[in-house]
């Protein structure tokens, strides 16, 4: 085990260097034209589509984010040349380089960007580029990429640092462009509603008037409700003895002289035997359509800190993959996971497409007759965005294309960004029962597990349970072993405080894994993202902190304040939640019903601008896609002040879908995006815009 360890740690440690410098290979110049087959009798009775493969190449082995795709319009024709290279039929590794040889040219053309939602000549509606010259540009950019790698770069900065810009969406940057909402300053600016914050998080914890610690007595309360905020001001000046000393004895100094020291890369013991326990309650506790051993404990030992989910989440792919690993996400996914495992993991992103690997189609089209003609408008349903076996098989089968080796990880969100909504426990069972059949390793993302605000279905069985669970040992998953869930060495965590609690700032992300041959280099990793020994502290606090209340006997009871804001805030996301989807619904908006996390997925197909009557949407190319998608996202944000996430950036399979982040505004600047999403539905069907 030494020798394996051993070298892993060697991989690691050379990747960083090696990920974006090694030799590139060319992909195949795609066509995106796309048909559907029936392919009947097949698992599922699935439909596929026959350029499932060709589309996945279009995007660039369905990974990279263009980011100046766009900025490119309207250039001369020496640069729309290589705009068509880098927009279809090129790996990402070659589309940075593209991007990072003509960074310098983007900056001086940065209004470039704004300029509108055309495209020019740059590629055909129907099909990839279209004219001749873009192969030739493409052949060439094939035989320079590497030399223009070295030659072009500055001496004040790497290639790799011009890289990593390349990977950022581009929606970040229309949404810099852009004047924000501000009551006085800018009243038509626009409201921000694509970015995953909480700012119900700044709410009264119902209920809650104070905290107590290790059995203090001492509670500082007014009678009023308290914040998170004021909760957590008073633990970080709190001279209790910390949670995890034997004695109850108070300190005279908030911050201990042992915290100016180097820390444990993983984290403190403290912090991670409190984190174990709250994952337990979290993860654990609540599953009863899956029961769970009362024996079953997330070992502090497999529990690794570090700043941020995607610190963690970076680091554990740097473990389970060689550069050029595939990763495997159903699409739609979130949209930094692309920067998050390309830009030091050297890890290819394959998508997971789910639509057509169900036993019906998928509706192909919003009606866009008017809802008083009497035609229902209807989205595409939850369950065909679930991943299933053959959607499994068919992206390993793609990944084996692109890189000419077996996928690594199978990266779930769950419940899902951007969806909205929790996978099934039978789909996550299938998942884990398929990546331990094809030795491909899951990574479960449950960073909104805490989120989950309609907790049955209705059936009546748990909306969300965890894939910690369903993977234990108890339920005939990894095998037993003591001070653990028995998960196996396939199975992995990642979680964070940055959604439930809107903690971003705190920097506190968590990997669990029972693979015994990657803690080590988990941990040494773990070096470059640590957790200052102060917001370890801190975090240890809330985490073991009970509730003071009005109405309890000595000011206090036996409940964890991070459980009681939980339900607190669960119910304000809820409450704000249903506002928009009854709005959503009086405007007779297709969306998906959410469940769980800061989001609702909705469906503005109807207002996408028409496609020509020569082509069909099972034949329009990637690029026509998101050309149609921009121009409305264009015009929701510029001409209605409405900054949503739209889902081509996510890697959607169809145009036209956005993620609203109901949470991310004030009460005030919510109820007035609710205002404009009714004066945008009405004008547009009113002017006959759109389909």
């Amino acid at each position: 085990m030494m020798k394996s360890v051993a070298t892993l740690a060697r991989v690691i440690a050379t990747s960083l260097v090696s990920t974006m410098l090694r030799p590139l290979s060319i992909l195949p110049e795609s066509v995106a034209v796309s048909s559907r087959t029936n392919n009947g009798g097949g698992e599922g009775g699935r439909r596929r589509r026959s350029s499932s493969i060709s589309e996945a190449k279009e995007r660039g082995g369905s990974m990279v984010t263009k980011l100046y795709e766009f900025a490119l319009v309207g250039w001369n024709s020496h640069h729309h040349h290589h705009a068509a290279a880098a927009g279809a039929g090129h790996s990402s590794r070659q589309r940075m380089a593209f991007i990072s040889e003509n960074h310098q040219y983007t900056n001086n053309h940065w209004g470039a960007i704004h300029q509108g939602p055309g495209v020019g000549n740059r590629a055909s509606v129907g099909g990839a580029a279209s004219s001749s010259s873009s192969t030739t540009s493409l052949r060439a950019f094939s035989t320079s990429t590497t030399s223009n790698q070295s030659s072009s770069s500055s001496k004040l900065s790497s290639s790799r640092a011009q890289n990593a810009i390349a990977l950022l969406p581009t929606y970040l940057l229309d949404a810099r462009s852009v004047t924000k909402f501000h009551p006085v300053n800018a009243p038509n600016g626009a409201l921000q509603l694509s970015v995953a914050e909480n700012q119900l998080s700044e709410l009264p914890v119902s209920g809650v008037t104070g905290v107590v610690e290790n059995g203090s007595a001492d509670v500082e309360s007014d009678g009023e409700e308290v914040t998170l905020v004021q909760v957590l001001s008073q633990l970080a000046s709190s001279t209790v003895a910390r949670p995890s000393d034997d004695t109850s004895s108070a300190s005279s100094l908030t911050f201990e002289k042992d915290m100016i020291y180097y820390q444990p890369t993983q984290g403190s013991p403290g912090l991670r035997s409190a984190m174990g326990g709250y994952l337990h309650d979290l993860l654990l506790s609540s599953s009863s359509s899956t029961t769970t051993s009362s024996s079953s404990t997330f070992n502090p030992e497999n529990i690794i800190l570090g700043a941020g989910c995607n610190a963690v989440l970076e680091n554990l792919c740097m473990c389970l993959t060689e550069p050029g690993d595939a990763v495997m996400i159903p699409t739609p996914y979130y949209a930094a996971f692309e920067f998050d495992l390309v830009a030091r993991a050297g890890c290819e992103i394959v998508s997971v497409n789910t639509l057509d690997y169900h036993d019906e189609s998928p509706p192909s089209s919003v009606d866009a007759t008017n809802k008083s003609d009497g035609k229902q408008r209807t989205t595409i349903p939850p369950s065909f965005y679930y991943p299933n076996k053959a959607s499994l098989t068919h992206a390993y089968n793609l990944s084996m294309e692109q890189t000419s080796r077996p996928p690594r990880v199978l990266l779930l969100s769950h419940p899902n960004n951007p969806l909205g909504i929790c996978y099934p426990p039978e789909v996550m069972a299938e998942c884990i029962e398929w990546c331990r059949e094809n030795e491909v390793h899951l990574i479960s993302d449950e960073i909104y597990a805490g989120s989950v605000y309609r907790q049955k279905r209705g059936d009546g069985e748990d909306t969300f349970v965890s894939a910690m669970s369903l993977a234990s040992s108890d339920n005939g998953g990894g095998d037993e072993k003591e001070g653990g869930l028995g998960l196996g060495p396939y199975i992995h965590l990642v979680y964070a405080l940055s959604k439930d609690f809107a903690l971003s700032g705190l920097r506190v992300g968590v990997a669990y894994t029972e693979n015994e041959e990657i803690l080590m280099p988990m941990q040494k990793l773990n070096d470059l993202c640590q957790i200052s020994s102060q917001t370890q502290l801190l975090v240890e606090r809330m985490l073991s902190a009970n509730v003071a209340t009005a109405g309890a006997a000595g000011g206090n009871d036996d409940t964890k304040f991070v459980d009681a804001y939980l339900t607190s805030n669960r119910h304000n996301i809820q409450t704000r939640c249903d506002k928009l989807q009854s709005c959503l619904s009086d405007v007779d908006i297709p969306y998906l019903p959410a469940d769980s996390g800061l989001f609702v997925w909705m469906d503005f197909r109807e207002f996408l601008p028409s496609l020509p009557d020569s082509i069909t949407e099972e034949m329009e190319s990637l690029s026509s896609k998101e050309q149609r998608e921009r121009g409305l996202y264009l015009k929701l944000m510029k001409e209605y002040g409405l900054l949503f996430t739209p889902g081509m950036s996510m890697r959607n399979e169809r145009p036209g879908f956005f993620r609203c982040v109901f949470t991310a505004a004030s009460d005030e600047e919510f109820e007035l995006g609710l205002e404009r999403i009714c004066k945008f539905v009405n004008e547009e069907r009113g002017s006959g815009s759109g389909n």
